[in-house]
């Protein structure tokens, strides 16, 4: 089992709509992707300057499983269409789940 942490950060001219996009977005990849085994998205809550904008954390029973989920065209049409064009970085990590 792992756990699949992702930290996007929006650029300055990114309006909340395109924030609200991305959310949603992320938020309906579990129902289109039998890999996922637990699946959280949520905004910054704004109480330290700097904090990413949106943060996943994400629980796979196997790399295999987080291999199936990056590739999915659903996830990647969430990246392509909604991420990517706002994104001012993005910063991954996987660890062993507990």
């Amino acid at each position: 089992m792992l756990t699949h942490i992702v930290l996007i950060t929006a650029a300055p001219d990114t309006t909340e709509e395109q924030v609200e996009a991305i959310v949603a977005g992320l938020r309906s990849l579990p129902a289109e992707i039998d890999e996922i085994r637990t699946y959280e998205v949520g905004r910054d809550l704004g109480l330290a300057e700097g904090n990413a904008t949106v943060a996943i954390q994400a629980t796979f029973a196997s790399p295999d499983d987080l291999e199936a989920y990056v590739v999915h065209p659903a996830h990647q049409r969430v990246v392509t269409e909604l991420i990517r064009p706002v994104a001012a970085s993005i910063s991954r990590a996987q660890v062993a789940a507990v």
